[in-house]
């Protein structure tokens, strides 16, 4: 494992170098950041995935506390997708708490656009990658 970047609201690291897993890891301090703090975090992972040929992304959320505003899923449709749907990511894995789960959806790759699937440990997500 190695790490590529690090602040106070989040890190990346690549998992796996053969397989170019690139991970991204919330930290704690989501309770106090920005919209435009989330956006730019996403945007970075987004340079990384590129700067990486990231083809599988693992995402943690469990330490993720920061209230998603109602626009969300149109920046992440119109905006951020794009370019994981033009490098061509093959699948996209969250790691949430237990509790939350039942909420999470599960999305299979179809028409050009990559898996969405979500799980309870790293361990369990890396399995499926």
């Amino acid at each position: 494992m190695k790490l590529l970047f690090q602040n106070s609201l989040y890190a990346f690291h690549l998992l796996n170098e053969k397989q170019t897993i690139l991970s991204f890891d919330w930290a704690d301090k989501t309770k106090e950041m920005t919209y435009e703090d989330f956006q730019a975090a996403c945007n970075n992972f987004a340079g990384f995935a590129w700067q990486y040929q990231s083809k599988h992304l693992l995402v943690n959320t469990c330490n993720f506390h920061f209230q998603l505003p109602s626009e969300f899923t149109v920046w992440r449709e119109e905006q951020l997708n794009p370019r994981y749907y033009q490098l061509g990511v093959l699948k996209f894995a969250y790691i949430t708490k237990s509790e939350f789960l039942p909420y999470m959806k599960d999305i299979p790759a179809e028409n050009g656009k990559f898996e969405t699937r979500n799980f309870i440990s790293k361990q369990e997500a890396l399995e499926c990658v």
